[in-house]
């Protein structure tokens, strides 16, 4: 048996949680500072900058972080094999990513509205040839979870000695995205010179580049559409609205991210260890898999989600500071995308594309790009951010629904329906102790009050979810997921 299977379901979790720790904690030390230091307008301009970068990125990742993970996983166990994929799914990035950094400086010149936004497109350009060379999908396939952590988690440490160094006014926010390409992607030139250990120097004349264009072209159809969904509301509150108002929706949407990466944390993992099992015709332990992704998203995603929507306004004021209070409406009502957009992943990235079925979740994000524009069109001139909260948990819904239609006769080898009704009434029953709670401590401090809520509502749910003996709770206290 390889070193790659030994490798157990149970410590990839762990790593890959306290990554995920680390992406929700590392946020708590920065963002209030941040937001403070930058103010609304200050973040608009850095999420509108990042939101542009993210296109050509999409177009230099040619789909590659599935296609990496799905092709390399099915053949990780073949030293040999592995080596001469990589050279051929290498060389295909490096050359995406340089035409698509010669479009972006040509539309940097002729576009008058980056024109302003120069000095920071140039700076978040960067990620895109750090995320190129950074392979990390080669590092996923080979379910290397806790280099990718300690990796990740040392370079958030020195983004954040940077922030607090060099970030002191409303005008640094240049330097706040130098700080933030160093701390989210300077670990990529690492990745590059330590792969030279896991795979074998391949010339390029034993490769056949031509197998790979037709698998990554259906794959990156599938990214683009999700790109251009996941950055579309920040992109049209720039064009419609103004810096202030993408500030806001930014408040709201960097603590749906990270919610969406806890919840997404088990799937994340398992997707190597799945594309492995489907490629090789175990479809048993696959749909076992996915049974304990979903089980896990349920329990994960109801406890976030009720929680959130009822203390929006405590969180919001805790991490950006009492002069975000106009993103609480938006932070309400994207929250519940924080559940679609889980199910979604899921669907999509762990059911669909090891099974080679991308062309479907590039068809659900598509509808749901055009739910999400047209309302978009229409709500944000009105209602600002909450008009882009409105349009992308539409959007969100929409995508995870044609999902669940397509997939209705796979729907039970997956999901638990007694399961998903133990989660909810354990949100209820925790929601009905909240609310007198959050009456009892309304006069104390902010941070307090924050930390007896969640006390609370935590301990309530999940032994809620202990006494109705749900499943996968009590295989996480028994210690029995392998």
């Amino acid at each position: 048996m390889s070193r790659h299977k030994r490798k157990s379901i149970k410590v990839n979790f762990l790593m890959n949680a306290f990554l995920t720790c680390s992406n929700f904690i590392f946020p708590l030390i920065t963002f209030p500072y941040v937001s403070r230091v930058l103010l609304a307008d200050g973040n608009g301009k850095i999420n509108f900058a990042t939101a542009i970068v993210n296109y050509f990125m999409l177009f230099a990742s040619l789909g590659m972080p599935l296609y990496g993970v799905r092709t390399c996983a099915i053949v990780r166990d073949d030293r040999k094999k592995l080596s001469r994929t990589v050279k051929e799914l290498f060389t295909i990035s490096m050359v995406a990513t340089a035409l698509s950094l010669v479009v972006l400086l040509v539309m940097i010149g002729i576009v008058p509205k980056f024109q302003e936004y120069r000095g920071l497109l140039l700076v978040l350009s960067s990620n895109i040839w750090l995320q190129a060379l950074g392979m990390d999908w080669l590092y996923q396939a080979l379910e290397e979870y806790s280099y990718i952590t300690v990796r990740s988690v040392a370079f958030k440490i020195v983004g954040i000695i940077l922030m607090f160094m060099f970030v002191h006014e409303h005008g640094d926010y240049v330097v706040y995205a130098i700080i933030t390409v160093i701390g989210g992607n300077g670990s990529m030139v690492l990745n590059y010179l330590r792969s030279f250990k896991l795979v074998d120097r391949v010339s390029l004349r034993e490769c056949n580049l031509r197998q790979h264009v037709k698998p990554l072209f259906g794959l990156f159809l599938l990214s683009a559409a999700w790109s251009l969904y996941a950055n579309m509301d920040t992109a049209m509150l720039g064009f419609l609205s103004n810096d202030t108002q993408n500030g806001y929706f930014g408040a709201s949407v960097k603590i749906k991210q990270m919610l969406i990466a806890c919840i997404s944390a088990l799937g994340t993992v398992l997707l190597p260890r799945l594309a492995n099992y489907f490629g090789n015709g175990r479809t048993k332990e696959f749909y076992e898999l996915l049974r304990k992704d979903s089980s896990f998203i349920m329990v994960a995603g109801f406890y976030v989600v009720v929680f959130c929507i009822f203390d929006a306004d405590e969180i919001i004021r805790f991490l950006s500071g009492d002069t975000y209070e106009p993103a609480v409406p938006a932070m309400r009502v994207i929250m519940l995308a924080v559940f679609f957009s889980a199910l979604y992943t899921m669907l999509s990235n762990n059911v669909l594309v090891p099974q080679g079925k991308e062309r479907i979740p590039t068809l659900a994000t598509v509808i749901g790009l055009i739910s999400l524009t047209a309302l978009e069109v229409v709500l944000i001139p009105s209602l600002g951010a909450v008009g882009a909260a409105i349009g992308t948990t539409v959007g969100e819904a929409v995508g995870a629904l044609i999902l669940c239609l397509y997939l209705r006769r796979d729907l039970s080898k997956m999901f638990s329906g007694e399961n998903i009704l133990k989660c909810i009434a354990a949100s209820v029953v925790a929601s009905c102790v909240l609310l007198p709670v959050r009456g009892l401590v309304s006069d104390g401090g902010l941070f307090v009050r924050l930390l007896l809520q969640g006390s609370v509502f935590t301990i309530v749910y999940f032994a809620a979810l202990i006494l109705m003996r749900e499943k996968f709770t009590m295989s996480v206290i028994l210690s029995r997921m392998s």
